[in-house]
């Protein structure tokens, strides 16, 4: 089994399409197939459902993927240690949720560049689970969660601070600055799904009143805070988002802040990473750093 083949498989089922892999690959179809099909022979299953429509990943191709991308992932941080190691660079990979890269962590990294000048920092976006898998496959360092790992995974964890969720809505919008909780039901919503901490909290606060997220006039659901922004500030809705998120529109006036009587949506942020004992010397120094300036490093 060669590391090309499991790359053009995964490209294959990303594009759903053999053909469109070999043109953009600059091969033959016929040697693509061939790739494709030693990998079947290989783990003795049908990785690839071929039809006139295009191609389907089976139950089998599924688990392969899975691991072809965390393979995928080491091969290349493989590489770029290597070449880390030849320029005697010290590199630290970071992962974080969305909202974290795009709007927490960038001062962050800055601060840390300013401490360690000859560190070479990459920052990547990842899930909950996607972190979790990278910090235990060696793809990345530590990353930045808002979910305490299980105890399963052995890793170890440090709350940075928290994440303050707001109401927000457009200025102009018929509300009041402060309204309670029922008072939620009656508004047209945008639902942010990238933030699961968020919906979880505020369906328990609702279930104190016998509601759910259910009864909410969520108008659609999207996993992209720039177009919950977007639509808030466009007038079609209220919308969670986090504080730090919003502080430009703040300062702008596109959005103004919904205050709700007696609920909390914020939640702890945790720097998770392996034991500090089993991390490289950069690595190290970086979380210890960390945890020194805390949860005023973030934008």
């Amino acid at each position: 089994m060669h590391i090309d083949s499991l790359k053009y498989f995964v490209d294959v089922v990303q594009e759903k399409s053999i053909s469109k892999v070999a043109q953009k690959m600059h091969i033959s179809q016929s040697a693509l197939s061939q790739h494709i099909q030693k990998l079947e022979e290989d783990f003795g299953h049908k990785l690839l459902l071929r039809s006139n429509k295009g191609v389907e990943v089976t139950e089998i191709g599924e688990i392969v993927l899975k691991y072809s991308n965390n393979i995928m992932k080491n091969y290349e941080k493989m590489f770029h240690d290597i070449n880390a190691h030849e320029h005697d660079n010290n590199s630290i990979y970071i992962n974080g949720t969305s909202a974290l890269v795009a709007y927490s962590l960038p001062c962050m990294i800055y601060k840390m560049k300013k401490k360690f000048p000859n560190f070479d920092f990459q920052m990547s976006v990842s899930t909950v689970q996607q972190t979790i898998t990278d910090i235990q496959n060696d793809i990345c360092d530590f990353g930045f969660i808002d979910i305490k790992p299980d105890e399963k995974y052995n890793l170890y964890s440090y709350i940075m601070g928290k994440e303050k969720v707001v109401l927000i809505a457009p200025p102009k919008y018929n509300i009041p600055d402060r309204i309670k909780l029922k008072d939620l039901l009656n508004l047209e919503m945008i639902n942010c799904t990238m933030n699961t901490q968020t919906c979880d909290y505020l369906n328990k606060e609702l279930g104190k009143i016998h509601k759910s997220l259910k009864d909410l006039k969520i108008i659609f659901n999207v996993d992209s805070l720039s177009a919950v922004k977007s639509s808030v500030t466009n007038g079609h809705g209220v919308a969670f988002a986090p504080y730090e998120s919003i502080k430009h529109e703040l300062y702008e006036k596109t959005v103004k802040i919904i205050e709700i009587e007696d609920i909390n949506l914020d939640y702890d942020i945790f720097l998770v990473s392996k034991k500090i004992s089993d991390l490289s010397k950069a690595a190290k120094e970086s979380l210890e750093y960390l945890i020194e300036i805390g949860r005023k490093s973030f934008c």
